[in-house]
């Protein structure tokens, strides 16, 4: 019976260290939270496809972006900023979204890596397969910025 029992606490301890992410300094950490701050006008102007808006908030994102100081992270948004550059009016929706779902990639690692807090959430619609970043606090519903004949399709990844 004792053996049951650490072992559980063992198998308990291993589950919760799993889910545990980094901690990062507070500087690191701000600026990133203000990049997933800058990246709700790219999810809302995905969402609501206006491509001007799309374009001009794309260019926000990669200003946020070039305001982090932190090597490793940078490093790790070097290849997002080069396909969020990319996003423009001329291309498909079908192009930028695919561009889009670069950057939401590398946003949902480091969502899921470093401690950020609460507010921000990992998504994903199962029917085009992708994923993406969305403000929990601000908005409980799913929020689908891949696809407007269903813009609710979707499930919640991560409860942080």
């Amino acid at each position: 019976m004792l053996k049951l029992i650490l072992s559980l606490v063992l198998i308990s301890n291993i589950a919760f260290a799993a889910t545990d992410r980094e901690k990062l300094p507070e500087q690191t950490k701000m600026e990133i939270i203000n990049v997933l701050k800058v990246n709700e006008g790219l999810h809302t102007s995905f969402f609501k496809y206006n491509a001007k808006d799309v374009e001009k908030n794309a260019k926000d994102l990669i200003q946020a972006m070039d305001k982090i100081n932190d090597p490793q992270i940078k490093k790790l948004l070097n290849y997002s900023k080069s396909q969020i550059g990319q996003i423009n009016p001329t291309k498909t929706r079908k192009n930028n979204n695919q561009l889009y779902n670069m950057v939401s990639m590398a946003l949902t690692h480091l969502i899921n890596k470093y401690d950020l807090g609460s507010g921000y959430n990992v998504y994903h619609c199962p029917m085009v397969k992708m994923k993406w970043v969305q403000n929990s606090t601000k908005m409980k519903k799913v929020h689908n910025p891949y696809a407007p004949n269903m813009p609710h399709c979707g499930e919640r990844l991560t409860d942080y």
